[in-house]
């Protein structure tokens, strides 16, 4: 089994419905360029007897950047909960975020599998704004995106599945609804 990944797409967004542990239909977000979501775990370590009798990592939530080529009104909306009016956007300092699901794919090198990504309950604030002049040529501008995780109440984290391996029953419904395992 081939284990190295290259590449980065299909990024998709779903809203975490309000029970907390299913979510509406994933939609895409297009441009997606790269993504890092850095998870937290907090050493625990418990003493008797003058030594270490238990010895764990609790995990602490987590944060990260999605860097994608741009942003529709639309999609302003969907990751910040921005008011879009008549092709525009209007941003307010009382916006709720949605928590949402993070599903995208990474290719396994030299071969037609993917490694599939979901990371629950995610939180995106609003980028900064920044713009520059362009000198003789035109340079990409990208956009970063911060995102916040946390675990559900099952503890679940974040869900992988390689289509080499997983059942096709996952990977094929991949991007019609957010999966989890039983």
């Amino acid at each position: 089994m081939k284990k190295r990944l290259g590449g980065f797409s299909k990024i998709h967004v779903a809203k975490l419905n309000e029970d907390g542990s299913t979510y509406a239909a994933p939609i895409p977000v297009t441009g997606g360029k790269q993504i890092e979501a850095e998870l937290n775990y907090e050493s625990v370590q418990f003493y008797s007897d003058n030594a270490i009798d238990f010895n764990d990592f609790v995990f602490n939530g987590g944060e990260g950047t999605l860097t994608i080529s741009g942003l529709t009104m639309d999609e302003y909306n969907t990751l910040f909960g921005s008011t879009v009016i008549a092709g525009s956007v209007l941003v307010k300092s009382t916006d709720i975020a949605p928590e949402l699901a993070i599903l995208f794919e990474r290719k396994k090198v030299s071969t037609q599998d993917k490694v599939l990504y979901a990371i629950y309950a995610c939180k995106f604030a609003p980028p900064a704004i920044s713009a520059q002049t362009m000198e003789g040529s035109i340079e990409e501008e990208v956009i970063e995106l911060s995102f916040t995780v946390r675990e559900m109440a099952d503890g679940s984290v974040f869900y992988m599945a390689d289509t080499e391996v997983a059942d096709a029953l996952i990977t094929d419904e991949w991007y019609s609804t957010v999966q989890k395992p039983a």
